[in-house]
This record gives C-alpha cells, sequence and structure tokens, in this order.
C-alpha cells in the first residue's frame, strides 16, 4: 500500500508541475494543442463509413461482386451503394470526379491512361478477366487469325468500358483502326448481346469473367464458336499486362464437352481501385470484404486458391494500406476488434513505438519535470543567500543592513516551508532550510 501511495504522489506531482509550466510558458498550451491535432489528422480515427461503388452494367459480374461486398461491409457498419456505369474507362472517371461521391470502383490498368491514375490507388487485382471473342460459327465459318475478324461485323461494349479500349488496343496491334471502321459497333453490353443474338453482329468482343451473365449465355449458345488466340504468347509479350490463360476442353460442361477443343485466351486483371483520400480504414474494411468473397470457389475457374487478391496490376499505383496488407497480413486485432479500431491501432503503434525510443533514453536523464520546476523556482533563493554571505563577510554592515538580511531571510524560509516539496526533493528541502538557519545565526551571533 505505501508503494501505492508513493507513486501517486509523484504522478500528482508531474500532474501539479505540468499544469504550472503550461500556466507560466504561454507558448507551451499552444504548441501542445498543435500537436494534439497534428497527431489527430494523422492517425484519422474516425472513418467516413460511405462507399459509392461504380461497377459495370446491372448484373454483370462486377455488379454482383459489389453486392457480395456490400452484405459483408454493412456487417460492420459501413453504408454502400452499387453504381451501374459503362464500365472500366467510365469508373476511373467518376473515382477522379469529387462531385461524384464515387470512392470505389472495378477498372482495368491497361485500359487506363496516365491522368486518370493520378488520384487513385489500387488496392490489387481480384481474378482474371480474359478477352472473350464470340463468333457465329454456323454463319461465318471458323476463325482461326486475329485479323480476319475484321472482315465481319463486330460488336463491342461502350467506348467507356475496358472492353472497347482493350479491343481497340488489340486490332491496333493488327493494323485496324476500329474507330474509322464501320463493321465495329460500339453499344452497350445488352444491346451487344441482344444483336449478337439476332445475327446483326457476327462477332461479339467482351471482357469479364467467366461469371458474367452474358458469358454464361454466349458460351453454351448452339452455333456460337469462341475464339482461341494461337499465338497468345506473343501478345502477352507485346503487352505485359495480359496473361495466358488456358479453357481446357469439357471445363465448362464435362457431359456435353464444352467446349469442343482447348482453346488459349489472354487475359488482363480487374484492379480494384480507390480514390486516394478514401479513409485507410474503409481502405481496409473493403480489402477484407474481397479477400472474404474470392474464398468462394466459383472465382477461382482461372486462378489458384489464395492468389487473389493481390497487387500484379502496376500500372495503378498501390495503396499504402493495400502495401501493408499484402506484406503483413491483416491487423491481427480485427478478428475481436470492429475495422475502424483495428485499423486506428495498426497505424498508431508505430507511432507510439517511436515516441517509446525517444521518451525512454531521455527517462533514464532523470530529466523529471517536478525536480526541475523545483530547483528553477528555488535557485534565486540560494543566489540570494550566496550574495547575502559574502556580504557578510566583506562588508562591515551596520545593524540596519542585518535587520533588512533577517527580514528577508524569514521571507524565504516562510515561502520554503508554505512551497510543496515533490517527492525525491527532501534531502534538498532540509538542506536549504539549514542554509537559511546557518545565516540568520551568523547574523544574530556575530
Amino acid at each position: 500500500m505505501r508503494s501505492i501511495k508513493y507513486i501517486k504522489t509523484i504522478i500528482q506531482d508531474e500532474l501539479g508541475a505540468v499544469l504550472e509550466e503550461i500556466k507560466e510558458s504561454k507558448f507551451i498550451l499552444p504548441l501542445v494543442l498543435v500537436a494534439v491535432l497534428a497527431l489527430f489528422f494523422y492517425l484519422k480515427p474516425f472513418p467516413d463509413r460511405h462507399i459509392i461503388f461504380a461497377t459495370s452494367y446491372a448484373e454483370s459480374d462486377w455488379h454482383q461482386f459489389a453486392i457480395s461486398a456490400t452484405e459483408r461491409l454493412k456487417e460492420n457498419s459501413v453504408d454502400v451503394k452499387v453504381l451501374s456505369t459503362e464500365g472500366a474507362v467510365n469508373n476511373a472517371e467518376l473515382l477522379d470526379d469529387p462531385a461524384s461521391g464515387v470512392n470505389a470502383a472495378f477498372t482495368y490498368g491497361a485500359a487506363l491512361n496516365e491522368d486518370q491514375v493520378k488520384g487513385v490507388y489500387s488496392l490489387g487485382s481480384v481474378g482474371y478477366e480474359p478477352i472473350w471473342i464470340f463468333y457465329k460459327k454456323n454463319r461465318i465459318g471458323k476463325i482461326d487469325n486475329f485479323r480476319d475478324l475484321a472482315k465481319y461485323r463486330v460488336g463491342l461494349g461502350p467506348i467507356k468500358s475496358g472492353s472497347y479500349i482493350l479491343a481497340k488496343k488489340l486490332f491496333k496491334t493488327n493494323h485496324i483502326d476500329i474507330e474509322n471502321n464501320p463493321r465495329f459497333k460500339a453499344d452497350t453490353f445488352v444491346n451487344t448481346q441482344a444483336n449478337f443474338l439476332n445475327d446483326n453482329l457476327d462477332v461479339y468482343i467482351l471482357v469479364s469473367t467467366y461469371l458474367d451473365p452474358i458469358i454464361q449465355k454466349l458460351i453454351k449458345e448452339p452455333g456460337v464458336a469462341l475464339f482461341s488466340f494461337k499465338n497468345a504468347g506473343a501478345y502477352v509479350k507485346r503487352f505485359n499486362y495480359f496473361d495466358v490463360i488456358d479453357l481446357p476442353a469439357g471445363s465448362i460442361d464435362i457431359y456435353n464437352n464444352i467446349p469442343k477443343e482447348d482453346i488459349s485466351l489472354i487475359a488482363t486483371t480487374t484492379t480494384l481501385a480507390v480514390r486516394r483520400d478514401m479513409h485507410p480504414d474503409l481502405q481496409l474494411a473493403l480489402l477484407m470484404a474481397t479477400k472474404d468473397i474470392i474464398r468462394s470457389s466459383s472465382l477461382l475457374f482461372f486462378a489458384k486458391r489464395n492468389q487473389f487478391p493481390s497487387y500484379v496490376d502496376p500500372l495503378i499505383p498501390i495503396s499504402p494500406v493495400a502495401q501493408r496488407f499484402y506484406d503483413y497480413g491483416p491487423p491481427h486485432s480485427i478478428r475481436y476488434l470492429p475495422y475502424w479500431i483495428a485499423g486506428f491501432m495498426d497505424r498508431a503503434w508505430i507511432l507510439l513505438l517511436t515516441l517509446f525510443a525517444i521518451i525512454f533514453p531521455l527517462s533514464k536523464l532523470n530529466l523529471h519535470l517536478r525536480k526541475l520546476r523545483y530547483a528553477v523556482k528555488e535557485r534565486p533563493h540560494y543566489e540570494e543567500l550566496l550574495a547575502m554571505e559574502k556580504r557578510l563577510c566583506k562588508e562591515d554592515l551596520t545593524k540596519e543592513q542585518k535587520q533588512a538580511m533577517l527580514k528577508r531571510l524569514n521571507e524565504i524560509n516562510v515561502h520554503a516551508i508554505e512551497d510543496r516539496v515533490p517527492v525525491g526533493e527532501e534531502f534538498e528541502y532540509f538542506a536549504f532550510l539549514n542554509a537559511v538557519d546557518l545565516l540568520r545565526n551568523k547574523l544574530e551571533h556575530p
């Protein structure tokens, strides 16, 4: 109990010394306030809990993914609004426009230019998205050469979709300009599908996952074939954001042997992008929800388990939150605490460790504020005693001068008694009183 009382007294003395220092030093309080505000601004403890998620057309694979994320994020009290758009480029434009409110979206780094990625971060890729090229085999026969596609009526996604931009790049490599070619028609994904099925188009090119409803429909449609990139490796060498993936014969439907033969596809990866000013804890919550969704085996058609999410598309800079997530995993405390508290602790511990590294060595110097302030306050009195001692030894003082010194000694004595003596300075206190008493005796009994 005595130890507890001693520690309590030390704490009271230290706090008292701090308050006295703040009262006397006018610059300390503003400095402390500025430091606290700076710390608050740096750590951002209270995140905004609203996400507006830009996807693609309604019922698309991206749209379904965002809906699944919504259900998981709601468990963390995050309000999510899913927005249907024209696709990857449109999503990047919405992210770059603060007035849109969009702060999360799916896109392709390969479909964006440098200006479109300046204001966004990547939380990583969530899966492979092949370039699917469907054509009416029962009408135009088998197509083996990519350039031959331009001979037919080709349907593409919206101009602001990744499907359109990536198709444009592929045809440009083959010296075909789709913008000035009347055979190429850009329209919504749903309209293009309808025109393709109604024989108004011969070819339909889109970039999407295997789960997209359009892919699920067309890949089993009678008379429709899927183009195989026989020189897929060449495209991968030409474009570093593509990978070769294989669609084995029968992998869609073993019983009906769909597809009939092995098919080589080239694929990019879908990037989950966010505005750079999205709160770090909200980014963490979105990453956790994404990882949870990808655990589903239905999303692993072209990927290995635990392959995604991961940062594989360097065309969009990675978020520091995502970088830490991939390097060290999620904060351990997120299993037991709300995401925003876990995220705050994950950011704060580095700062606290830094402060400890500074404060701990200083504490070994015994720079206790309570003792320092006591020494500063009593130092002038020691100087007065020294001055009196010198005068007493060197000067022939009159009775009136000695009386004045005695009066001053009594004032100093009273001040020393009334002043609070901090813990650990008791010896100094009594030594000072003895010095006062010794000088008083010299004045009274020369």
